[in-house]
């Protein structure tokens, strides 16, 4: 197949969340299983610096000159000949969608706004990518997101790449020579479900791409466009059927892009099966649940990949001592006494090792951890507890003075740090991953693939990576509870020191635990069966 990922961040080039690295390992998977992979994405002024560790970085110009309209795409689209058996072009003042028409009422609609699209073609293990360009949206600025322009600057990059997608459109209908048009086309969060939103509804790009279909993978519900839409009073709540309004338009902030981009998908994806159950009940949905009731039949979750060239405990240099499932006993026990060391703990290898990494959050489940600590710390002397992370003060101050009260058992990092995880990873016992919710859960990947055991509350990715531990079967490579309380954290802490007391067992959760398979090529496969149901679902249209 021919895939075109269109995504408003994409590592190496730029790098701000998990999105990013998401956009580099999965279209590497997926060339590795021979399809023909290709980004879309912007070209940001703070890539400039990234871009000279890229061996012979060169931009070709695909597109010298692409004029976007800031009113409705149709008429552009009529500029380059495209559709025009389709339907008339639309009355100046109104838009169309599916036969309603609605009055904009905002100033400054007319004009255009130009850009371009340039090609970077990397080494073959990489996709070749499509770069947008606009200085002023773009290229002047000095960071990925967080403008209160956001929603136009997105807008006006699916805009963009919608009319540059139909002029590959055309000119394959003209059987010029050398034109890549893609197959399946993958959006990415609310930023690209613009683009979504205007291939369906716009008369002539829908008929053109009929046979195309767009899918939808969101990483996070709660983020749903330049504004916070959760606590939007009903009356104000964008319906998503409406009109897109102008990029210049006060109105364009009020629309639920997200939302507009379930609706209008072929395919919708999240990044577990959990999570895409998850979402369909107020407490996971972010708002969207009732939207999301609507397109339950083409809801579905993949897990995220891990890349276990870089998470791999044979090589990684930040290890102290590298090992592999085979030898994982005498290097998970150097690691462990270096680890201790690090937080100022006594060397013990008969103490079972409890930590916790990442964001001080309630979200994260750490107020549970904070709890089931200060009862088993205050009856067991056979446990010590590390903590890594910044975040709330509330709880940083929880955390000292646990360690106040215990401080020969506790040890804290109370700061970011981005590679003291590995050494967690590699030398820890028992990783505790409470998390109030966690979409895809790739803290708990990185501890399988180290041997620390993961103990996750039974929510999104973590309740699809992690399996209880059966002491019968010897089946299982972690431990979990359900309930929101601390109790139940301290409860299945119990249970994994009784497996911890048996050595033999143990280590067969510790092996398991390495043996789990969630690398990218893994997710890859899914990846490939989704789209092509969501073909298959298209044709027989």
């Amino acid at each position: 197949m021919k895939i075109l990922f269109v995504a408003a961040e994409v590592a190496p080039y730029v790098s701000v969340g998990g999105l990013s690295q998401v956009m580099y390992f999965l279209p590497r998977a997926l060339i590795h299983r021979g399809h023909d992979v290709r980004i879309f994405t912007p070209k940001y002024g703070t890539m400039d610096a990234n871009v000279q560790n890229i061996p012979d970085f060169r931009l070709e110009r695909e597109v010298e000159n692409l004029i976007v309209p800031i009113r409705h795409l149709d008429l552009g689209l009529a500029d380059i000949g495209i559709g025009e058996e389709n339907g008339e072009l639309h009355d100046e003042n109104t838009l169309e969608y599916g036969g309603a028409a609605e009055v904009e009422t905002t100033d400054n609609q007319n004009g255009d706004i130009h850009c371009s699209v340039s090609f970077h073609r990397p080494n073959a293990a990489d996709a070749p990518t499509y770069f947008l360009q606009n200085e002023e949206y773009y290229g002047n600025r000095s960071n990925v997101f967080g403008y209160k322009d956001d929603h136009v600057r997105f807008a006006l990059f699916s805009k963009a790449c919608l009319l540059w997608l139909m002029q590959q459109k055309e000119r394959t209908r003209r059987h010029e020579k050398d034109v890549w048009m893609p197959d399946v086309i993958q959006c990415n969060d609310w930023h690209t479900s613009y683009l979504i939103d205007l291939a369906k509804h716009g008369k002539r790009a829908r008929a053109a791409l009929k046979k195309v279909p767009f899918v939808l993978t969101v990483h996070n519900f709660a983020y749903q466009g330049n504004a916070d839409f959760r606590y939007v009073p009903d009356e104000d709540r964008d319906d998503g059927k409406s009109p897109l309004a102008p990029l210049t338009s006060t109105l364009l902030k009020k629309q639920n892009a997200l939302k507009r981009g379930i609706l209008a998908a072929d395919a919708v994806s999240t990044v577990s099966a959990t999570h895409a159950k998850e979402v369909l009940t107020p407490e996971y949905g972010q708002g969207l649940e009732e939207a999301l009731k609507k397109a339950r039949n083409k809801l579905t979750g993949i897990l995220n990949g891990l890349d276990t060239t870089e998470f791999n405990p044979a090589t990684d240099g930040l290890v102290p001592k590298n090992f592999s499932r085979r030898t994982f006993v005498a290097g998970r026990r150097t690691n462990k006494r270096v680890l201790e060391r690090e937080f100022g703990l006594a060397e013990d290898p008969h103490k079972a090792l409890l930590a916790y990494s990442g964001r001080l959050s309630s979200q994260k489940g750490v107020e549970l951890i904070i709890g089931a600590m200060d009862q088993l710390l205050a009856t067991r002397d056979d446990i010590q507890f590390v903590c890594l992370g910044s975040g709330d003060d509330r709880i940083r101050q929880s955390l000292e003075d646990l360690k106040l009260r215990f401080p020969d058992k506790v040890g804290l990092r109370l700061v970011t740090d981005f590679q003291l995880p590995r050494k967690i990873f590699a030398g820890a016992d028992l990783l505790l991953i409470p998390s109030m919710f966690e979409p895809g859960g790739i803290i708990a990947l990185e501890g399988l693939r180290y041997g620390a055991v993961p103990l996750v509350r039974r929510t999104g990715g973590l309740n699809d990576s992690v399996q209880d531990f059966n002491p019968e079967t010897r089946e299982g490579n972690g431990f979990s509870f359900e309930k929101t309380e601390s109790w139940a954290l301290y409860g299945a802490i119990i249970e994994a020191l009784s497996i911890y007391r048996q050595k033999p067992l143990w280590k067969r959760v510790v092996s398991n635990a390495m043996a789990s398979d969630f690398s990218w090529e893994h997710a890859a496969v899914e990846y490939q069966r989704w789209y092509q149901r969501v073909r298959r679902g298209i044709k027989n249209k």
